[in-house]
């Protein structure tokens, strides 16, 4: 956790307070934003791999929250 990808397959990162709680949440959100490239269809991911957010300049997609490695994983 936190990345979800869009619909599109667009990745989004999210810190664990943003993070929404529950997949059907995020879909809600994320899951209906049009098809991914190439016609693949709806590429929604909910908690997906991800880089290590320590020492890189990740930003939370709601609040801009610099991203640590506290948010590399959760339950």
């Amino acid at each position: 956790m936190p990345r979800i990808y869009t619909s599109c397959s667009d990745p989004v990162d999210l810190c664990r307070r943003c993070f929404p709680k529950t997949e059907e949440k995020a879909f809600e959100k994320f899951g209906h934003q049009g098809d991914g490239p190439d016609n693949r269809g709806n590429c929604f991911g909910y908690d997906c791999e991800h880089p290590d957010y320590e020492g890189d300049d990740y930003e939370c997609h709601n609040c801009g929250k610099r991203l640590v490695a506290a948010d590399n994983h959760w339950e």
